[in-house]
């Protein structure tokens, strides 16, 4: 087993890009461990569809204001 040391990022759809340098480890099985450093602590995470799921709650179902939309979904 090699360990390889590098400094990279994590682009937003969660792939580490690795330097051209060592594209002969494309397809081979790795282990990965990660630091983080805490450099963007105070950034906000991206969130994920469906996050708030059951934190919102309908309190009353109610379609007439859907009639106001119609003329946008002919």
């Amino acid at each position: 087993m090699q360990t390889i040391k590098i400094n990279t990022r994590i682009d937003q759809k969660g792939c580490i890009q690795l330097p051209r340098e060592y594209r002969y480890t494309y397809g081979q099985k790795v282990k990965v461990v990660l630091q983080v450093s805490n450099e963007n602590e105070h950034q906000f995470y991206r969130r994920m569809p469906g996050s708030a799921r059951g934190i919102l709650k309908i309190h009353m179902e109610d379609d007439e204001h859907l009639n106001d939309f119609n003329e946008y979904m002919k």
